[in-house]
């Protein structure tokens, strides 16, 4: 039985007790396992496994890629995980004063195939985060090969490539399957064609576990008395309000809400212009008066003086802009646990849901469904569909009318 996240970490503070480290370096370890600890609960981690570590490390990246994190804390959280993932391991942690350990260092005989499909990554046309992930799972692959008897791509099969998903398969949840098969994918597409080995694509099996992915949308009352529950005489108040009535209006995606610069707002215009994190798409949005209002009164009153450009920031030192994954998920959790009327039953208590909310009264407005994904900024029109099934009355206008049409068999 894998041990606990709280156990592993217990055990990493008294290996690294016993390399005498200095109190302040000790004290720097424990916060940032403190911040690891965090990140799996809210994203359903019961145990410091390899999918979690490499989640966590996508995700420090990314928000050091975007300037949210410095160079030192980026570098504190990084190390911080992976010795979390070799005491989870071996139970302790080869600690050296000259340790240059790189991702590849594990992969062994066939670390230049996999420093080749880095390379060839790095000219697609890949978001940061869809490179990053796709190299972890190779890394993975190229590193389980040669104990398997692969020593050399030429000598790959496909059947060398179905036991690696088989392998996968024990090493990930149901649930990031369709993410890392279309990682395999990527990979044996490359082997293929960089390589000459073949029948490596056909090799990986489409994904056949469906998801009901239903949403939850909250009423409008509902909504309107969410946003007004930031304590207004506290520092964060007015900044919290203005960040919930964005959200409730806009649609925004959360990393978008936090990434948002003073350079995008248009006050003349009464419009916001960005570019989205996600899909690397510039999205206009109308600035409606009650969120312009909102956002004025918090640049006005409460906003640090001598922070970066991000609209929201932290209120207190250092004056950086906030994180999608932690202090949005906070500022979320404070309003929905103030709100005195019972909550309808939602999936998330989170600004996803204003998200998904924001859509749904779009559709029950009549809004065509293109629209839709155009205020949305979705890469794929046909990503709105998804809020349909929140309409009960669209779908019921959905659904055939057989009154009369008896099944067979039942006339006389």
């Amino acid at each position: 039985m894998s041990s606990s996240i709280r156990e592993v970490i217990a055990r990493a503070e008294s290996v690294i007790d016993e390399f005498g480290h200095a109190a302040s370096t000790r004290w720097q370890y424990r916060a940032a396992w403190g911040e690891f600890e965090g990140f799996c609960v809210r994203h359903g981690h019961v145990s410091v496994t390899d999918e979690a570590v490499s989640a966590f490390l996508l995700l420090v990246a990314d928000e050091y890629a975007q300037g949210k994190i410095r160079a030192w804390k980026y570098k504190l959280l990084r190390k911080a995980a992976l010795v979390l993932s070799e005491v989870s391991a071996t139970g302790t942690y080869a600690w050296k004063v000259t340790r240059q350990s790189g991702p590849n260092d594990a992969i062994g005989v066939l670390r230049p195939v996999q420093e080749q499909f880095e390379e060839w990554l790095t000219g697609r046309a890949l978001a940061t985060a869809t490179r990053q992930l796709y190299a972890t799972v190779s890394r993975t692959v190229l590193a389980w090969w040669p104990d398997h008897g692969v020593t050399e791509i030429a000598a790959l099969s496909g059947a060398d490539m179905s036991a690696a998903v088989v392998f996968l398969g024990g090493r990930y949840r149901p649930g990031s399957m369709r993410t890392v098969l279309t990682a395999v994918r990527v990979l044996a597409r490359f082997l293929e064609d960089r390589f000459g080995c073949a029948g490596l694509v056909r090799a990986v099996p489409g994904w056949r576990h469906r998801r009901v992915d239903t949403v939850r949308v909250l009423p409008g009352a509902w909504i309107d008395e969410l946003v007004q529950t930031p304590d207004m005489s506290a520092p964060t108040g007015r900044r919290d309000r203005a960040l919930l009535l964005l959200a409730a209006r806009t649609g925004l995606r959360p990393v978008d809400l936090a990434g948002l610069r003073l350079g995008d707002i248009d006050w003349r215009e009464a419009r916001i212009t960005l570019t989205q994190h996600k899909t690397g798409r510039v999205l206009t949005v109308p600035l409606l008066a009650d969120v312009g209002d909102a956002i004025a009164e918090y640049l006005l009153h409460d906003r640090p003086a001598g922070g970066d450009d991000h609209v929201f920031l932290r209120s207190q030192a250092p004056f950086t802009g906030l994180l999608a994954s932690d202090s949005l998920y906070r500022v979320a959790a404070r309003a929905f646990a103030r709100v005195t009327t019972p909550p309808p039953c939602v999936t998330g208590h989170g600004f996803r849901v204003l998200r998904a909310s924001f859509a749904t009264r779009m559709l029950q407005a009549g809004t065509p469904l293109p629209v839709i994904s155009g205020a949305l900024g979705h890469h794929d029109p046909s990503s709105a569909g998804r809020y349909l099934a929140a309409d009960e009355e669209a779908m019921r206008e959905c659904c055939l009318d057989f009154t009369g049409i008896e099944p067979a068999g039942t006339r006389p």
